[in-house]
Formats: C-alpha cells, sequence, structure tokens
C-alpha cells in the first residue's frame, strides 16, 4: 500500500489498538526502504525496490481492505490476494531455492511486508479471514474451470446438434429433429419457472391470478414435452412401419415437413429456450447472494466472484499450455506460467498467512506488534542472503532489523498509553535520532572490526575473529537500550 495513501485501518483515540504512531512507523519505513534499496543493489536487482513494493503493497492492501464492510472492496481485496498476493507468496517461498540471492529477495519481501501490515494495522485477527477467502477464492476457481469445460463441451455437442438438425434434408429427419428441439425447449423453459421470482415480483392482489396462469403454462409446457417426446417416438415408428416413399410421394407435405428444422423455425425455439436458462440461472445466483446478507457472506460472495473471473485466465493459460506442447513458443512460456502461478500461488499465500496465523496463536509472533517483528525478521533474512558478499550491508540489515523494532515497539508503546490524538513527534524524533545514531555508530565500528578481523586474522586462528563478532553482535544490540 502506499504509505501516503488512504488509512486501512481504524484506530481508536485513547487505548490500545491501531498502528504504532506516525513518526517512529515512518522512521522504522525509510530504513526499511534504503536497507531494500541496497541489498537490491547488492544483488544486482535495481529494480528489486519498485518491483516489491508494488506487489507487497497491494497484497497488504488486499489484507487491510477485508476489513471494509462494501462488497466492492471485498472483491478488490481478494482480487489483490489472489494476483499480487500469489506472486509475494512465491517470492517469500520459491525463491530461496534459486540462488543466495533470492534468499534476499525473500528477506526484503517480508520485510516489506511487516512494514506495510504496521501501516494498515494488520494483524492475527485480520489474516484468518484473508487465508480463508484464498481457499475459498483457490476452490471456486478449480471447480468454476472444471463447470466451464464442461459447459463447453455441452455447448459444442448442441451445436453440432442443432447444426446438423438445420441442415438435415429428408423430411423425416426433419420432423424429428423438430420434435427433439421443442421437447429440450418446453423443459427447459418450464424449468426455470421454477427459479424466476414471477411470483414475488408480482404485485399482492394479482398473485391469485398469475398463480393460475403460471400453473396452466406449466400444464402446456408438460404437454408440449410429453406430446413432442410422442411424436418422435411416433415418427420413428412410421418409418419402420410405412413405405419408405411415402411422404416424397406428396411433394407438397414433403417441402411441409422438411421446413420445420429450417433456421428460422429452429433459432427462434432455441433461443427461447437459452433466455429462459440464463435468467432462471440468474435469478438463482442471486438469491443465493442475496439471502442472509451478513459480513460473513459478503466476503465469502466475494472470494468466489474472484475464484470465479479467475477461471478465465486459468484456463486461458491452460489452453496455451496444451497447444504449445513440443514448441518453445512464447505462447506455451505465458500458458505455463498461468497454469502454475494460479495453480500454486494461492496455496502459497494460504500457507504463508496460516503459519503467520498459527504463530501469533502459539506465541512465536506477538499479535499487537506482528507487523515489526515480521519486518524485522525479514531484515535478517536479507542479510543471510547476502551473505559474505559486502559485510557493510550485512551488518546495516542486522542493525536495521534492531532499529525497526525499537522504533515501532517503541510508537506502538506510545499508541497503547495515548491513542492517536495526542501530539508525540518530538518525543518520537528523539528516541528515533538515539536509535538510529547508535545504529549507525555500531555498524561503522563493526565494519572497522571485521576489515581488522580480515587483515589480522585471515591466515591465523578463529579464536580472534570469533571474539570480534561477539563483540560487534553485542554493539549492534545497543540501539535496543534506546
Amino acid at each position: 500500500m502506499s504509505l501516503a495513501g488512504p488509512r486501512l485501518d481504524r484506530p481508536s483515540a485513547i487505548g490500545d489498538e491501531g498502528r504504532p504512531r506516525a513518526a517512529s512507523l515512518w522512521i522504522a519505513s525509510l530504513i526499511v526502504v534504503a536497507i531494500v534499496g541496497v541489498v537490491g543493489l547488492e544483488i544486482g536487482e535495481s529494480s528489486l525496490l519498485p518491483t516489491l513494493g508494488l506487489v507487497v503493497g497491494l497484497s497488504v492492501a488486499g489484507v487491510g481492505l477485508l476489513e471494509r464492510d462494501g462488497f466492492v472492496s471485498q472483491v478488490v481485496a481478494h482480487g489483490f490476494l489472489m494476483t499480487f498476493g500469489t506472486a509475494f507468496a512465491l517470492v517469500v517461498l520459491a525463491a530461496p531455492f534459486v540462488t543466495r540471492a533470492g534468499l534476499a529477495a525473500s528477506g526484503c519481501a517480508l520485510a516489506l511486508a511487516g512494514i506495510g501490515a504496521a501501516w494498515a494495522d494488520v494483524g492475527g485477527d485480520e489474516l484468518k479471514p484473508a487465508a480463508v477467502g484464498t481457499v475459498i477464492g483457490y476452490v471456486t476457481m478449480l471447480c468454476s474451470a472444471i463447470l466451464v469445460t464442461v459447459l463447453i463441451g455441452i455447448v459444442l455437442f448442441g451445436w453440432s446438434v442443432l447444426t446438423t438438425i438445420t441442415g438435415v434434408s429428408t423430411p423425416v429427419a426433419s420432423v424429428m429433429g423438430f420434435f427433439l428441439i421443442l421437447a429440450g425447449t418446453g423443459g427447459v423453459v418450464r424449468l426455470a419457472l421454477r427459479w424466476l421470482p414471477v411470483r414475488q415480483l408480482t404485485p399482492r392482489d394479482r398473485r391469485p391470478e398469475i398463480e393460475r396462469r403460471l400453473a396452466a403454462l406449466r400444464r402446456r409446457l408438460l404437454y408440449t414435452v410429453v406430446g413432442s417426446i410422442g411424436g418422435l417416438v411416433g415418427t420413428a415408428l412410421l418409418v419402420i412401419v410405412a413405405p419408405s416413399g411415402l411422404i416424397a410421394g406428396v411433394p407438397l407435405l414433403a417441402s411441409a415437413l422438411g421446413a420445420l428444422s429450417s433456421p428460422v423455425v429452429v433459432w427462434p425455439i432455441v433461443a427461447v429456450g437459452g433466455i429462459a436458462l440464463l435468467a432462471g440461472i440468474g435469478a438463482v445466483l442471486l438469491r443465493r447472494m442475496s439471502k442472509e446478507v451478513t459480513a460473513r457472506t459478503t466476503r465469502r460472495s466475494a472470494a468466489i466472484v474472484v475464484g470465479v473471473a479467475l477461471s478465465v485466465p486459468f484456463l486461458l493459460g491452460l489452453f496455451l499450455f496444451v497447444a504449445g506442447i513440443g514448441a518453445a513458443s512464447g505462447a506455451f512460456v505465458i500458458g505455463a506460467a498461468l497454469v502454475v502461478g494460479l495453480l500454486l500461488g494461492p496455496l502459497a499465500v494460504a500457507f504463508v498467512l496460516g503459519s503467520a496465523v498459527v504463530g501469533v496463536a502459539l506465541g512465536v509472533l506477538p499479535r499487537r506488534a506482528m507487523g515489526p517483528t515480521i519486518a524485522a525478521l525479514g531484515l535478517v533474512v536479507a542479510a543471510i542472503g547476502v551473505g559474505r558478499g559486502n559485510p557493510l550491508v550485512v551488518f546495516a540489515c542486522i542493525a536495521g532489523a534492531i532499529v525497526v523494532w525499537d522504533s515501532a515497539t517503541y510508537g506502538l508503546g506510545l499508541t497503547a498509553e495515548l491513542g492517536h490524538l495526542p501530539e508525540t513527534r518530538r518525543l518520537e524524533l528523539f528516541h528515533g535520532a538515539v536509535t538510529v545514531g547508535l545504529a549507525v555508530a555500531s555498524v561503522v565500528v563493526v565494519t572497522a572490526l571485521e576489515l581488522l578481523r580480515a587483515g589480522l586474522f585471515a591466515g591465523g586462528g578463529a579464536t580472534g575473529g570469533v571474539v570480534l563478532v561477539v563483540v560487534g553482535a553485542l554493539l549492534l544490540l545497543i540501539p535496543l537500550r534506546g
């Protein structure tokens, strides 16, 4: 999310809720952004900060928007989680297995996610609905893809049947095709009348009359279906019993029967059945979505809508992947990326969010300070990813993790005691200046010790190097005393 954008949390004026005070959080945010930019340059990825900033920001915004009550906000939230959240989770889980630079990128993503969660006041309570919504959207996407595939098969089969019927030339086949279409359309329209809220949309004083008309229409449709099936069977028996040239001997009758399968007759009947079926399905879906409207049902409905929408790119990617097998084309690569991303990405999102929820439940992650904890942990992971490349960057990551944790938790303490209304900027800035100054001094001293170790103890034993590393670690912990 944009740090200058609208707030996603609802802080209290006084109490222990809400994000840390703004000045402390800005200090922590600037440190995280600066370190992520430096790490990106160190590992050779100059676009690491803007790329991760966009992906992580919109992922955190998706979790934050789940607290809104509007249906559109819920759809946007689940859309962000199923797309940008997928990219974020894959970076966190898959990048460390690629290269050491991937581990650094994973740590940077965690750091940005933690600081973004602090801005949006995202804690353990908000992550559980996000994980559940992601699972619902994922299952809906797979079920929708299967259903759409089946429907496409049915449509193609029906199209082939209709083109065969409209293309027949014999009178007997024309009559049988007409009866078949009439029976199918009558059954579909009668079924749609059960789904359409015709009675509910009628004024109360006219409902008895409408009910009588609907009952009469249902009977006529039933007679039509039964009569069409009877006509179909009768025509088949007539073909078996009667001489083959009986109808052909009467040209006028043959022409009239042959016209029953013409497109002018067939397509209007099919259109009536198709419109009735679509209207009935739409009425059922609207009834399901509007029944018992609560925050929970709204969230689930939004997840289902997003899952249905994502089934389209999933099927497109599957088509490109299958069509491009054997040829390393661009379409094949795009299809494979879509299929793998949409198949594994939501599972990765659910795993990451679920792990955070379990961590909060077990006490591994603090409930109120979850964002600063994840941000500090991400900087430590980034330091491990940088490895032995540049000791200054490694020490800066460690010191930055300590300063981020200290500044953010200090801001949380002020929020718990005073809320968001009292002016505490000078106090926060003084605390932040002291902490950052001590951290910078510690990094300089530790870097000098590292250079000294590399020069004096490079060819000797490791005892002196261990001593210097211990001294350096103690110096990096000084900011906690701020």
